[in-house]
């Protein structure tokens, strides 16, 4: 009977926590893209795995809601803006981490579209 009950408790606390916002700040957010730094700028010819580790965790925050998203964006944005990333790693970095991002990592991309 206790087991039970715990069981719907932890039920009920995933429940009301996963309606939340998942991203608190783009530093949070941005910190899973660093690994790929170095891939992104064109120096790597593939990006390591901590840096695929690190786009995962970015689309697990922001498949949360379209609020996450957009702000998932918007930081994406704001950092490929000021790190300029070579185009076509930006645009290869999901495909070849095994990931499908919700939106291009893109210094022009228009984040209000992203559903």
């Amino acid at each position: 009977m206790k087991i039970i009950a715990i069981t719907e408790l932890l039920l009920l606390f995933l429940l009301v926590s996963s309606s939340e916002a998942m991203i608190e700040s783009c530093e949070s957010l941005n910190e899973h893209l660093t690994p790929c730094l170095t891939y992104l700028a064109g120096m790597t010819y593939k990006p390591r795995p901590f840096c695929c580790e690190g786009a995962k965790n970015i689309v697990l925050l922001a498949s949360k809601s379209i609020e996450d998203k957009r702000i998932a964006c918007n930081c994406v944005k704001t950092l490929a803006q000021i790190l300029i990333p070579k185009a076509q790693n930006a645009i290869d970095l999901p495909k070849k981490c095994g990931v499908q991002f919700p939106f291009e990592i893109s210094a022009t991309i228009d984040c209000s579209r992203v559903i």
